[in-house]
C-alpha cells in the first residue's frame, strides 16, 4: 500500500482509459487487478477451495486484499520460500478483448491500403531504394 505505488497506478488506469476512449472502446472495463502468471506449488498440498481455484485457471484477484488472502494461505499451507509473481494488469478477459480488437482494427486498416493498391509489388517497388557497391 505505498502510496507512491498507489499513484503509479492511478496514472496507469489513467492512461489505459485514455487510450481505450481514442480508439472508441468506452465500452471495454479499465479494471486492473493481482495475477499469478504461474504458480510453482505441488497443489496437492494446499487446501481444496485454492486447488480447486488454481485447477480452474483463474489466478486474478481484483482486488489486494483477495490476492493477499489467496497469498498467506498458499505460504501457510506450504513451506514456499520467496514472493510469489503477482502482477498487477487487466484480467485476461479484458487482455483477449483489447487484442481481438486490435488485430481486428489491424485487418481493416491493411485491407483499406490494400484497396489503394499500397501493398500490390509495383507499389513495394517503387518504396525500395537501390544501393550501389560497386568502386567507383
Amino acid at each position: 500500500d505505498d502510496p507512491e505505488i498507489l499513484k503509479l497506478r492511478e496514472l496507469h488506469d489513467q492512461m489505459d482509459r485514455a487510450v481505450l476512449d481514442a480508439y472508441g472502446w468506452q465500452d471495454i472495463e479499465n479494471t486492473c487487478g493481482f495475477t499469478l502468471d504461474y504458480l510453482d506449488i505441488e497443489p496437492e498440498d494446499l487446501p481444496p477451495q485454492v486447488q480447486a481455484r488454481i485447477e480452474s485457471g483463474d489466478l486474478f484477484f481484483a482486488t489486494a486484499e483477495e490476492a493477499t488472502a489467496f497469498d498467506v494461505t498458499v505460504r501457510t499451507a506450504t513451506t514456499k520460500k520467496g514472493k510469489l509473481p503477482w502482477r498487477y494488469k487487466w484480467s485476461q478477459a479484458i487482455h483477449d478483448e483489447v487484442l481481438a480488437r486490435l488485430l481486428a482494427l489491424n485487418q481493416e486498416r491493411y485491407e483499406a491500403e490494400t484497396r489503394l493498391g499500397l501493398h500490390s509489388k509495383s507499389a513495394a517497388r517503387s518504396r525500395e531504394t537501390t544501393l550501389d557497391f560497386t568502386d567507383s
